[in-house]
């Protein structure tokens, strides 16, 4: 039950993340929303955190091991935009990373963590008589 519960957190986690700020630079803070060429990178993590509580709310093995793929490419995007936050250009002109990046990384690690717990749920055994 806390595994099925974790992975919804994380998923929902992922969706939010897209509409918290990215990247903070000069006062004004960007979103997932208003990506460089006028991209929508938060769309795909909406996409991927409807994924994963889709699994999370599913009771299968298989699912757990879908939600620890989704969760941890959500860790690594989220971890991708912190260096790109905090490296390069990004540091010259005082840009900050925002904490959406922040929210995007522990959702991933929270989806992982919680795909794993998966593995280690026992079935009940229903005695016949």
């Amino acid at each position: 039950m806390i595994s099925r519960l974790t992975m919804t957190l994380a998923g929902i986690l992922s969706i939010i993340s897209a509409w918290l700020p990215w990247v903070n630079v000069m006062g004004l803070s960007q979103n997932g929303f208003l990506g460089e060429m006028r991209g929508n990178p938060g769309l795909f993590f909406v996409v991927m955190g409807a994924i994963i509580v889709i699994m999370g709310l599913l009771n299968k093995k298989w699912t757990a091991i879908i939600a620890i793929l989704f969760s941890l490419f959500v860790a690594m995007l989220g971890l991708k935009y912190y260096n790109d936050a905090t490296t390069g250009d990004a540091v010259s002109v005082g840009a900050t990373a925002g904490y959406g990046v922040y929210v995007m990384v522990i959702a991933g690690l929270i989806g992982i963590v919680g795909g794993i717990m998966r593995f280690f749920v026992k079935k009940k055994v229903v005695a016949t008589a």
